[in-house]
């Protein structure tokens, strides 16, 4: 005869009774549990074969001796431009906001945040380099203190054949962490020959230190140091020059003939062209239209630059009236498609604006004939490009030095920039080289530079962050494109026993990305058991409360 396990039938139910609310509350408890840690401690698990939603090893080497040594209350701040459903929604931002989650979950001094800027635009202002530059929601703003970069989540991609190949973000983020985080600032040099004017920072008090007072200030508004560099003495432009200035040269770039038979000797012209085309720099070039310096000259160019000998006068639109014209107010370009117009279009058409002065100056024109480029011969997908910066309004004439009229009243260009791009086939992504251009005797002078009813100083500083080359890299042991050949950078994604589909990668279009390729088999046996666990867990204490309530 079968005997109750329990006394009274009034008793059983009140046990039960009991059971189930207990059930139900630890239950709820649970519920909040879960969604505490997936909301408040954005949990997740990497069911990826390649590991793309997890930090590597190197990863977090790296990220540990970037990160654990930052002083006491200095923050790292990964900011998304759009809202998290929609970082999650697409495999190109999830990945990488995931990245950002884990190095969040993993370092103290790590915060994300997510701004939508296309309903709340002013989120992100603070690092809008320019008026016209334009913050897009794929973008990620790594930012600390002052410093910042921003990077689009699609350049975190390598690719080929416009498919994804493998993820690079992890060697892209922690480099910009490494340039934002670095103590030693880049470096600004003044080549200090061919009879050039320069800041000496070991002897700030000379004559001209003085004379260059503003110039200095502004390169170091950029947070740069200030060094000088004497460029026939030295080898090679330093590796940690991220501006080359060369200010009023009076001396040309000649090679030195008695060289020639010397297999190791490299001209200084060489010198700037290595320090351009292989290490991505930076030059800032200001002659004087009094000198003729033809190697230089010819080299310049190359780029698209050309330098006149006659100077500019202006008398229409003079900063003195009845003035002769020589210290001239220029014209903010209109064209929203120019390169200066990103810059000023705030002042384009107000007539308060500040005024752009050029004094005792040139002109500038490009040398690469009827069109504003020319393919790099000897390169693929290299293209050096010319653009005016800013120019004279069209009552500007030009004069030979020997005061001979060389051209009736039109636009002269005063300022321009140079731009070398380099087209990575694999990643899609382009790297740069620069040159700016003037040819004022006094561009950067402390009367012009340094008076704050100018727009020069804010316009110049503008254009040097835009175009100055500041990044510290990490280990390409992270997979740098250069260096790890058989990914091509990063973690290759997966192409074997796929659970889901045959196709082997990650499709693409420019809207979005589609992960076509899942999980691996393994992976799916454990996330369907992890799925399926709470409800047999459940299944199984049904059925044995049923079997001992009838029939024990």
């Amino acid at each position: 005869m079968k005997k109750p396990i329990f006394k009274g039938k009034g008793s059983r139910n009140s046990i039960f009774t009991a059971i189930t609310v207990i059930g139900i509350v630890l239950l709820l408890l649970f519920n909040l549990l879960i969604t505490n840690l997936g909301i408040g401690k954005k949990l997740f698990i990497d069911m990826t074969p390649e590991g793309l939603y997890s930090l590597s090893d190197k990863m977090k080497e790296t990220c540990d001796g970037l990160l654990n040594g930052l002083p006491k209350g200095n923050k790292i701040k990964i900011t998304f431009c759009t809202d998290p459903d929609i970082l999650i929604g697409s495999t190109y931002t999830r990945i990488p906001y995931f990245m950002a989650l884990g190095l969040e979950l993993r370092y103290g001094n790590v915060e994300v945040v997510e701004h939508n800027v296309t309903y709340n635009p002013t989120a992100v202002s603070m690092y809008k380099t320019t008026s016209r530059n334009e913050i897009e929601a794929s973008d990620v703003i790594i930012s600390y203190g002052s410093k910042y970069r921003i990077i689009n989540c699609e350049s975190l991609w390598t690719m080929m054949d416009e498919e994804f190949y493998s993820f690079n973000g992890e060697y892209k983020l922690a480099s910009a962490i490494a340039s934002l985080t670095a103590i030693s600032l880049p470096k600004a040099y003044f080549v200090s020959d061919h009879g050039t004017s320069y800041y000496n920072p070991a002897e700030p008090d000379s004559e001209m230190s003085l004379e260059n007072a503003a110039f200095a200030d502004l390169i170091s508004e950029l947070g740069m140091e200030i060094h000088t560099l004497e460029l026939s003495r030295v080898d090679a432009v330093p590796e940690d020059c991220a501006m080359l200035i060369i200010n009023l040269p009076t001396e040309d770039f000649v090679a030195d003939g008695e060289e020639f038979n010397n297999l190791s000797y490299v001209s200084d012209l060489e010198k700037l062209d290595r320090y351009l085309v292989d290490g991505e720099g930076t030059l800032v070039v200001n002659k004087s239209y009094e000198h003729t310096l033809k190697s230089l000259e010819v080299f310049l160019a190359d780029w698209g630059i050309s330098f006149s000998n006659s100077y500019v006068l202006d008398a229409e639109n003079s900063l003195e009236d009845g003035g002769d014209g020589r210290t001239l107010i220029a014209e903010y370009d209109d064209d929203d498609q120019s390169y200066g117009y990103n810059f000023y279009s705030d002042f384009v058409g107000l007539a308060s604006a500040p005024k752009m002065v050029f004094s005792d100056t040139g002109y500038i024109y490009c040398a690469f004939g009827d069109g504003d480029s020319r393919d790099e011969a000897g390169y693929k997908n290299v293209t050096r490009r010319y653009a005016p910066f800013i120019g004279s309004f069209e009552s500007a004439t030009a004069y030979t030095g020997a005061g001979v009229l060389e051209s009736e009243a039109g636009y002269k260009t005063l300022a321009a920039i140079s731009a070398r791009s380099n087209l990575n086939e694999y990643s899609g992504e382009n790297t740069y080289s620069f040159i700016f251009a003037t040819a004022s005797k006094d561009y950067y002078s402390n009367e012009i530079l340094g008076n704050p009813s100018y727009a020069n100083h804010d316009l110049t500083l503008d254009v040097f962050i835009n175009i100055s080359r500041t990044d510290r890299y990490v280990s390409t042991d992270l997979g740098g494109l250069s260096q790890n050949s058989s990914s091509l950078g990063g973690k290759k994604l997966a192409d074997t026993d796929l659970y889901t589909d045959k196709r082997t990668v990650y499709s693409y279009n420019y809207e979005t990305a589609k992960v076509y390729s899942g999980f691996s088999n393994a992976n799916a046996v454990f996330f369907t058991v992890l799925v399926l666990s709470p409800a047999a867990a459940a299944a199984v204490f049904g059925t044995v409360m049923f079997i001992k309530r009838k029939f024990l």
